[in-house]
């Protein structure tokens, strides 16, 4: 998929810092430079008659230069708060004729729009029949982003993909008009992912007990599960909880973590209420 982005070049970068999962502390959007201090020097600048106008024409640029620069900053934090904020989305479909699950585009929004219209971010589609600066490949159809932040920076991505008209047999199985319609839908669900880098996960909700554990070791998840049947009060239940999260890291086995946790929370119900 190529993306291309708003011309004005960012100078202004976020630290370089990482984050995790869990962890999601992230720095705050950097504070808007001096670009309202110049449009009040140009402002108080245009009431003398006396003023250069090829200068003000340039102090100008210079604003509108730092205006953008200001805004692409603002973008990129928002972006990084909000993929931060994005879990792995459970699988909830099937294609039937690869076998594989997937996360259909409905699940994916009722994840991350939330989380990234509360970052000031929106995204809106569009599709693309001719484009002289960048040609779309003969046979395919072009389906085009376009992602903005309240700030007033956006960028633009499209991906180009075949008509979605042919079944697992090599037939056309759909009308122009449904094969246009499917693979719209199909190329939202792609953007989308590659947009705010997302990744699925199968739900393990609903194995069997000897299938929720696959990575962490028989003998600690037995210790683990011991220890939470023998809790009797709060503060003991948060140690242990630090215990199991920090196994279930270690262990990579977020299944363990998932099914751990219901078990902890409904025996915390259990603990009396002290005055």
């Amino acid at each position: 998929m190529k993306d291309a982005t708003i011309e004005a070049k960012p100078v202004i970068e976020l630290p370089a810092e990482s984050f995790s999962r869990r962890g999601r502390e992230l720095p705050a959007v950097i504070a808007p430079g001096n670009a309202t201090s110049l449009l009040q020097a140009i402002t108080q600048a245009a009431s003398n008659p006396a003023t250069d106008i090829e200068k003000m024409e340039r102090l100008f640029a210079m604003h509108q230069k730092m205006v953008a620069q200001e805004a692409e900053a603002a973008f990129n934090g928002a972006m990084a708060r909000a993929q931060a904020g994005i879990q792995p989305i459970v699988n909830n479909s099937k294609n039937e004729f690869t076998k594989s699950a997937y996360a259909d585009l409905s699940a994916i929004n009722k994840i991350i729009v939330p989380l990234y219209t509360a970052e000031g971010l929106s995204i809106s589609f569009d599709t693309e029949t001719k484009n002289d600066a960048d040609p779309i490949p003969a046979g395919l159809q072009r389906t085009i982003a376009i992602v903005s932040h309240a700030s007033g920076h956006s960028r633009r991505h499209h991906i180009d993909l075949p008509p979605d008209d042919v079944g697992s047999q090599g037939k056309v199985n759909k009308t122009g008009v449904q094969a246009a319609g499917s693979t719209n839908s199909y190329a939202r669900r792609y953007l989308t992912r590659m947009i705010f880098n997302l990744s699925t996960e199968d739900d393990d909700d609903g194995n069997g007990k000897g299938d929720v554990a696959k990575s962490m070791d028989e003998q600690t998840r037995s210790n683990l599960e011991e220890a939470i049947e023998i809790l009797e009060d709060r503060a003991t239940a948060d140690k242990l909880w630090a215990q199991i999260a920090a196994a279930c890291d270690k262990a990579n086995d977020l299944a363990a973590h998932k099914d751990l946790k219901a078990k902890l929370a409904a025996k915390a119900k259990t603990f009396k209420v002290t005055a």
